[in-house]
């Protein structure tokens, strides 16, 4: 067993014998707060009620209708704890997970979450891929006087991505959050700040092992779809550079946020600016600074049993990809790089707006709402040509939970929606211009049909609860796309089995 499981297997114990009891689940718990959606730790103290839970379950996933990088067939399984628990001046709250997913025939995107970066890599042999994700949240909140609170939370995530067959890659990624906060609250009101400091890193190393005489393309996305498209140890794609350990990529940012509670009222905003870049050393081959704001809004009420809760969360960032010019000089046996300057290759800005309802009751559980996504991108790699795409996606869901003594229905239906416009232009140039960028079009339609086709997607889930706080759930659902022209199915199916133990 490695120190890595030995140190998880741990925790779980340590969350479990500190936790306290609770009759409402851990969700609801974690919800009806509406200081856990911020940042501000010390939000739980707003809070009496203790709840923990640990869980096991495994996942299946199948059908043609997928995103480009998803395997046809997927399984998953794993573990988690989380815990929120009050005691005498400090409340603490945690989690541990560990998460192993396998999928086969997979290719396309060589990164743990595509789209997380301004750049992508793509291969295109298929084959089993695996991930591993270990994560850690730990947060501690107390009392230093009667009107003031202090508190500070860590978030921890780390995996391992492989793929054994050529053209093979293992990549290793990292993301780290911490946030201390402090809390002023007299009566009704509270106020709240925080600091946020975030690191996130990616490193992706390909390789190829086998004897044939095989060539292996890959493609460097370097925005809606253009880049760089050649032998995968070529110059253009970055993975085989010398003094360059693979694909390095990471993110810096700082950042804070303010909260505001008044009875009822919760409101906050988190302003973050993250430097990013990919390279290592003085081969920096591309710098994206990001500036996100989020806010989430909520009003709590209650009538007899009942309680009610409306939300409104946004979110808005502004993200600049600027490519090196950088050659490389060697004089005797010594190679310097030398940075010319940079060119901005892409832009992009996103929009969300989720409101939502929430209804708890002690039978009935219900969430509706809709999430409306923005996206207006503009991509600049080859003077003269430019090319923009407006993208707008919509989601409306609703979803409920009946209990039934020993029994939880669960049910959920859901409902997508959008579309996109591009525009291409010259910009005038004395100048005759070369050929365009290299473009993987057939990718690009499948990518943007994904995630703009209608489809509807249907959720049922029975869980019974067993003495002792031992529960045994198993879930099912069902998404079905319309209208396709370029993917290959229209069906895709999910069925999830769950034991769990709440206290």
């Amino acid at each position: 067993m490695s120190e890595m499981k030995k140190i998880y297997i741990t925790g779980l114990w340590i969350l479990c014998l500190t936790s306290g009891v609770s009759a409402q689940t851990y969700d609801i718990i974690e919800r009806r707060n509406s200081w856990n959606a911020g940042a501000n730790v010390t939000g739980i103290m707003m809070d009496s009620i203790s709840a923990s839970y640990a869980e096991l379950y495994g996942k299946n996933n199948h059908g043609d209708f997928r995103n480009y990088y998803e395997a046809k067939e997927a399984w998953s399984a794993g573990a988690v704890a989380k815990s929120i628990t009050h005691l005498k001046g400090y409340s603490l709250t945690g989690s541990f997970s560990f998460d192993h997913t396998s999928g086969k025939d997979m290719s396309g995107s060589m990164f743990i979450h595509p789209g997380f970066y301004p750049v992508d890599l793509l291969e295109f042999t298929p084959g089993r891929k695996d991930l591993q994700t270990y994560a850690f949240m730990g947060g501690i909140a107390t009392d230093i006087s009667p009107n003031w609170r202090l508190g500070g939370k860590i978030d921890f995530a780390a995996s391992n991505y492989s793929k054994r067959k050529d053209l093979r890659h293992t990549n290793y990624r990292l993301d780290l959050k911490i946030a201390p906060s402090v809390m002023y609250h007299s009566g009704d009101m509270a106020i709240g700040f925080s600091y946020i400091l975030g690191k996130n890193s990616e490193s992706v190393k390909a390789e190829v092992i086998g004897t044939a005489e095989n060539s292996y393309n890959a493609f460097l996305d370097k925005g809606l779809m253009y880049g760089a498209y050649e032998a995968w140890d070529g110059s253009g794609i970055h993975l085989s550079e010398s003094g360059v350990n693979g694909f390095p990529i990471k993110e810096l940012s700082n950042g804070g946020a303010l909260q505001l509670q008044w009875k009822g009222f919760y409101g906050d905003a988190e302003y973050t600016y993250s430097s990013g870049s990919a390279g290592e050393r003085d081969a920096i081959w591309f710098k994206f600074p990001t500036h996100r704001i989020t806010s989430h809004l909520s009003y709590h009420f209650k009538q007899g049993k009942k309680e009610h809760f409306l939300r409104l969360n946004l979110q808005w960032s502004h993200l600049v990809n600027n490519e090196n010019v950088i050659t490389k000089e060697t004089v005797n046996g010594i190679t310097t790089t030398h940075v010319h300057g940079s060119n901005r290759i892409f832009e992009q800005d996103v929009f969300s707006a989720n409101p939502e309802y929430e209804l708890i009751s002690p039978r009935t559980e219900l969430r509706l709402g809709t999430n409306i996504s923005t996206f207006r991108r503009l991509t600049t790699q080859m003077y003269p040509y430019v090319v923009s795409e407006k993208m707008i996606c919509n989601q409306t869901y609703i979803s409920s939970v009946f209990h039934l003594g020993k029994l939880d229905l669960k049910a959920a239906a859901s409902f997508a929606i959008g579309n996109f416009t591009e525009k291409n232009r010259t910009t005038a140039t004395d100048t005759e211009p070369g050929d365009p960028p290299y473009r993987l079009t057939d990718y690009y339609n499948l990518k943007n049909e994904y995630a703009t086709a209608p489809q509807a997607t249907f959720h049922l889930g029975l869980r019974y609860h067993f003495n002792y706080g031992i529960y045994a759930e198993v879930e099912g659902s069902y998404t079905h796309g319309f209208n396709l022209q370029y993917i290959d199915g229209s069906n895709r199916w999910n069925e999830t089995i769950k034991l769990g133990y709440t206290f």
